[in-house]
């Protein structure tokens, strides 16, 4: 174990700054007030010990973990917990408590999740700059499937060094070596005397004690926690509706606001005819013009404020994109896959010379995707308010404390507001999916609060606004080519992939510092299938601007390259009249961890069964997040081209598994969230606006369409891997592979299937053509 990640270095006591509130995200099960930190020394708070930065014990024995991760329904914060309850040898009961630190100290950095290293694995100079350098910003933020990968390790060090220094404290109390000392349940326990004394009795003394070099950790054999399902932390509360989320926080004299954005992004306000009119509607208190791209509402309550906001007869100025649609944006994307200089991420072998070769069976094909967007259940909202003295307090259901600090100082710095003056409360997250990352509402709600200086301003998007004019996942298109040897299997591989940068359109919000686009890696997540064995392979990609703002969506670039490469593994596979699973078999041969999870997908789908005639299986699988997961689509297709997806079925090798009912619960999400997306969502075009407005145009999966879902966790003792998005991530092209050995239909774009509603309430999907 890295020396650095066990000294005091890492273990830095206290939870917080002077004066600045943890704020639980959980709500309902337990929040630490302000804990005041001294240096880099333990510290006592009253009747509490602060025994480094995620354990504090209070005299009553309650155990507060703080979990610098967001809650965002994928159960994190029960997760992590257990790793420190399971080093600390305290049973997962109502002991047990969760608050989430806002504060950046290096020991909450995500700098681990985000270079997707895993702490034990830390070496080399890459590492060494992200811990120098961004680990000491202790930027906090929730994302990139990371939160267990990343912190696990550091939770049990904690954990661990918090026992120690409880046996410490015993040891002291009880005169007896700590040699002679246990622990159980919460106690430290002396069997020769038959002595004990709680945690809560031991955490003022433990406190002050210098935490251990070397924290001794539980081999997994005496675990008993970590491996088995518990109750999540949050849903007590949530049954009872006791969390607040963003949508739901209410502070005395607050303003509400709404937004209004261009319909073309871009575009600039030129005029407002009736501003008059709109000013004197009732409840009105203000309308202002944010960055010269969006009007403001706000009013004494947000319906008045929306209400008014139907007035507004606002007049835009024109830009290059106001002719835009979505057929030109598409032709787009074919042109740039033409490109002679795409930018160059792999080339193994001779591709070229094998694909040129007279004697190679040549396979080709191009696939696309549309823009989607996140359709948060919870539209996008901040509230914000600037006090007289310049201070700031922030209330936003985000994915980082980072984030809510550099939009309030972007929205509020021309009013004095400086980011270390901000006091960050984040809320419960009604979905997240990397859209709550953005700082844009947060900027829009501190602007206003600077304006209105002293009383909370509360932002709250429409939902046409939050869907017509937020943020989505980058359109796609790629070519891909294979050479096919006597055998049928590929000799070469060669992918191409045009799109929009995220990075790019992420940095250009939101950072100093732009890397530009070229070389993006989340573009090609997914596209290289490394753990295929193909002597020679190339990857490309082209990156294809355009107005459209784009930002972190669930799985991102796999999310999309992961249908072009599992479909046209399929096509390979019928073009070499070979099963789609004894295919990938072969392809997996060197890859043993690999054919498990594809060989456990397949028994528990019964592939090679008959099935009646219309329906149809179809398999993928992809290496995400450190994590493999497979999955076997089975659907139905009706004459008329009606679709039903009837059955998944998931196998997943996560690695070590904490919380093994939260694996199953994210992948039932996840493919639930990827068959909407497969079948049903798209973002279209018409003069450079976006034409989908609510859900009746960009439309979820109801439950009584959703597919049975069944999933199974391979055993494994690799460190944990990400579950959060790996669920989506095979989806597609498991279904357009289900629904070829259905119907004989190979589709190629999504979505793969258009609305067609029934009466009022009932609605069908049915194939493209």
């Amino acid at each position: 174990m890295p020396g650095f990640l066990s000294r005091r270095a890492f273990l830095l006591t206290g939870a917080a700054v002077a004066g600045t509130a943890l704020v639980a995200a959980v709500g309902g099960v337990g929040y630490l007030a302000t804990v005041d930190v001294d240096g880099l020394d333990g510290h006592v708070d009253g009747d509490s010990g602060v025994l480094n930065a995620f354990v504090v014990i209070h005299a009553d024995g309650r155990v507060v973990v703080n979990v610098p991760k967001t809650e965002m329904g994928q159960g994190i914060h029960t997760g992590l917990a257990m790793v420190v309850a399971e080093e600390l040898d305290i049973p997962f009961d109502e002991r047990i408590s969760v608050a989430f630190p806002v504060e950046p100290l290096p020991a909450y950095s995500v700098w681990f999740n985000m270079l997707q290293v895993r702490p034990e694995e830390a070496s080399g100079p890459v590492v060494w700059l992200g811990r120098r350098v961004i680990g000491q910003l202790g930027f906090i933020a929730t994302g990139a499937s990371g939160s267990t990968m990343g912190m696990w390790h550091p939770m049990r060090v904690a954990g661990a060094s918090a026992r120690q220094m409880l046996l410490a404290a015993a040891a002291s109390r009880l005169g007896a070596p700590v040699s002679q000392l246990t622990t159980a349940n919460g106690f430290v326990l002396h069997e020769a005397s038959g002595r004990s004394l709680s945690y809560g009795e031991l955490a003022s003394d433990a406190a002050v004690l210098p935490p251990p070099d070397e924290p001794v950790l539980k081999p997994a054999a005496e675990w008993r926690l970590i491996g088995r399902s518990q109750p999540r932390v949050d849903l007590p509360a949530k049954v009872r509706g006791e969390p607040i989320f963003g949508a739901d926080v209410v502070q005395p004299d607050m303003l509400h606001a709404t937004v209004r954005h261009p319909p073309v992004f871009g575009a600039q306000v030129a005029n407002i005819a009736n501003e008059a009119e709109v000013r004197a509607a009732p409840g009105v208190v203000d309308l202002v013009v944010i960055d010269s791209r969006q009007v403001a509402i706000v009013a004494d309550s947000w319906w008045r404020a929306e209400q008014a906001a139907w007035l507004l007869d606002i007049t835009w100025t024109r830009t290059e994109a106001d002719t835009v649609t979505s057929a030109q944006m598409s032709a787009r994307l074919q042109s740039a896959l033409e490109s002679k200089t795409p930018y160059g991420h792999i080339d193994d072998g001779d591709v070229e010379s094998v694909l040129t070769d007279a004697s190679a069976s040549v396979i080709e094909a191009r696939y696309t995707v549309p823009f989607v967007t996140h359709a948060c259940m919870e539209p996008m909202n901040a509230t914000v308010i600037v006090r007289q003295d310049g201070s700031a307090e922030a209330w936003v259901p985000s994915q980082s404390p980072f984030a809510i600090r550099q939009g309030v100082f972007k929205g509020a710095g021309w009013a004095g507001v400086e980011p270390e003056t901000v006091t960050c409360n984040v809320t419960m997250n009604g979905g997240a999916f990397g859209r709550r990352s953005d700082q844009d509402v947060v900027v829009q709600a501190a602007f206003l609060a600077a304006r209105h200086r002293g009383r909370p301003v509360k932002v709250m998007w429409s939902r046409e606004e939050d869907m017509a004019r937020g943020l989505y996942r980058s359109h796609a298109a790629a070519q891909l080519r294979a050479a096919l040897g006597p055998d049928g299997l590929p000799l070469a591989y060669d992918a191409v992939v045009a799109s929009q940068s995220v990075i790019d359109s992420i940095a250009s919000r939101n950072l100093p510092i732009n890397p530009g686009p070229e070389g993006d890696a989340l573009t090609v997540e997914g596209l290289d299938k490394l753990h295929y064995a193909i002597p020679s392979r190339r990857t490309r990609s082209q990156n294809v601007p355009s107005h459209m703002p784009i930002g972190f969506w669930r799985s991102n670039g796999f999310s999309f390259n992961t249908f072009f490469t599992e479909s046209f593994i399929d096509e390979c596979a019928l073009a070499a009249a070979t099963d789609p699973l004894d295919y990938r078999r072969a392809l997996l041969r060197d890859n043993p961890r690999h054919l498990a999870v594809l060989n456990r997908v397949a028994e528990m789908s019964n592939w090679g069964a008959p099935l009646p005639e219309g329906r149809g299986r179809g398999i993928a699988i992809e290496e995400c997040y450190r994590s493999i997961v497979a999955q076997v689509a089975q659907v139905t297709v009706a004459a008329d081209g009606e679709v039903t997806v009837d059955r998944v079925f998931c196998a997943v090798d996560v690695g070590m598994v904490v919380n093994p009912d939260a694996v199953v619960a994210q992948m039932e999400g996840g493919i639930i969230f990827g068959v909407t997306t497969t079948l049903m969502s798209s973002i279209t075009l018409e003069d450079g606006a976006v034409v989908e407005s609510n859900f009746h145009d960009f439309p979820m999966m109801r439950i009584a369409d959703a597919p049975d879902v069944t999933v199974e966790i391979i055993a494994s003792d690799l460190p944990p891997g990400g579950a959060g998005e790996p669920g989506i991530v095979p989806v597609a092209a498991a279904l357009a592979n289900a629904i070829h050995a259905a119907s004989g239909r190979r589709l190629r774009s999504l979505p793969l299937a258009t609305t067609e509603t029934i009466g009022k309430r009932r609605s069908r999907r049915i194939l493209r053509a």
